[in-house]
């Protein structure tokens, strides 16, 4: 009697393993679907050179983007940082604020196209350039995006 309860405690053991091997792979999957995708275009990355009286020099960044969640749950963009190098020198921008926008991040819902703009600015020591060629770094929720863009000069 007591070998028939070890070969059912067996079988029920091996069913339970089954059963949680399936149960992890259907919440994976379903996790892995739902997950926000950003997909990010920059339409548009313009710099200019400011020098102030006291002969400080600030490099200003405007960029426009088009963000397209196309996954199935929303995701909140936190933060954004602007890469470049010149003359061998590396230099990175933290966003200064998103524009007209009325909190510190920008949520953006499922299958939901935004366009937000976002300036930088820093102090800057560097050649003023015609073109720049820049890493945009976009923050979300759950990863950092990077975007390649060309930034031109700005006509005032």
């Amino acid at each position: 009697m007591s070998e028939n309860i070890n070969i059912a405690n067996l079988v029920l053991g091996i069913v339970g393993t089954i059963t949680g091997a399936i149960a992890l792979f259907v919440s994976y999957w379903t996790f892995r679907k739902e997950n926000p995708k950003l997909k990010i275009r920059a339409l548009k990355c313009e710099h200019n050179v400011r020098v102030s009286t006291h002969n400080a020099r600030t490099l200003s960044f405007w960029t426009e983007l088009e963000v397209k969640n196309v996954g199935d749950r929303g995701t909140s963009i936190n933060d954004a940082e602007i890469e470049f190098e010149v003359n061998e020198r590396k230099y990175a921008f933290k966003k200064q604020f998103f524009r007209d926008a009325t909190s510190k991040n920008i949520w953006i819902n499922p299958h939901e196209t935004s366009y937000i703009t976002v300036q930088f600015w820093e102090a800057f020591d560097g050649a003023d350039l015609e073109n720049l060629d820049c890493t945009l770094k976009v923050y979300d929720t759950h990863r950092c995006t990077n975007v390649a863009v060309n930034s031109h000069r700005r006509m005032d």
